[in-house]
């Protein structure tokens, strides 16, 4: 699967989950914006949008004067026209893995955006986006891409998925010969899984062969990547094979 899509309540964690992940991976080829409270005395005002690259201009707040309203915050369709608009290109241009956080009705008040970010899924580097459980026709929409993997995130599973998350970013972003092959493998097991007309018998081969790469190449992960791995899988089955 080439693109990830974290779905969660408000407050469940996903911004602090972006925020972690992308730690790590500072100085490798990554992009992207993470949206931020605005609070004063303990009210939130607004939200900023923060890039990357250190830049937080204001995305959303209660007295900005903007025709395009979610709930008591006005949007700043102009930062997302041209700030998010712009990180999304350059992503498209030189990133390995853009992150956006999130996807919701205030980053959906903008055409350019939305745009933008279908442009990204179908010709760009690997998208890991968050979402909340809002039931919008553009996030329909995107869920339903068979390049999409849906990652439910709860107070429950947090630290399992940023684990998980964790290592196959760090996969991702390696150099690493042995580790691109276990990646290539691991994305052919995804797309049979997604095709849905693969027989069990050739995907248990598949998967055996996973194993035995993982075993020859980086023997000290064998357990944590089966994990790893297995939980993918399964939740694709899921996904696509209810």
């Amino acid at each position: 699967m080439k693109h990830l899509l974290i779905v969660g309540r408000p407050a469940v964690g996903k911004t602090t989950l972006i925020k972690r992940l992308i730690e790590p991976l500072q100085g490798r080829r990554i992009d992207g914006f993470f949206t931020e409270e605005l609070r004063e005395e303990g009210r939130r005002l607004g939200f900023w949008l923060s890039s990357l690259d250190g830049r937080q201009v204001l995305l959303a707040h209660r007295e900005l004067d903007s025709r395009c309203r979610v709930g008591p915050y006005h949007v700043n369709v102009k930062v997302l026209d041209e700030v998010a608009v712009g990180i999304i290109r350059r992503a498209r241009r030189q990133a390995l893995v853009l992150f956006l956080d999130e996807i919701g009705r205030m980053e959906l008040c903008s055409r350019a955006f939305q745009h933008a970010v279908e442009e990204a899924l179908d010709r760009g580097p690997r998208i890991v986006a968050t979402a909340g459980v809002q039931r919008l026709p553009f996030l329909n929409a995107l869920k339903r891409r068979r390049d999409l993997e849906l990652i439910p995130l709860s107070s429950g599973n947090w630290t399992s998925i940023y684990h998980e998350l964790q290592i196959r970013l760090a996969t991702l972003c390696d150099d690493n010969e042995h580790a691109q092959a276990i990646q290539r493998q691991a994305d052919r097991i995804c797309q049979m899984i997604v095709e849905g007309d693969t027989p069990a018998i050739d995907l248990d081969i598949q998967q055996a062969k996973l194993r035995e790469l993982i075993a020859q190449h980086f023997p000290e992960k064998q357990s944590v990547s089966h994990l790893l791995y297995e939980s993918r899988f399964r939740r694709l089955a899921n996904q696509f094979r209810p």
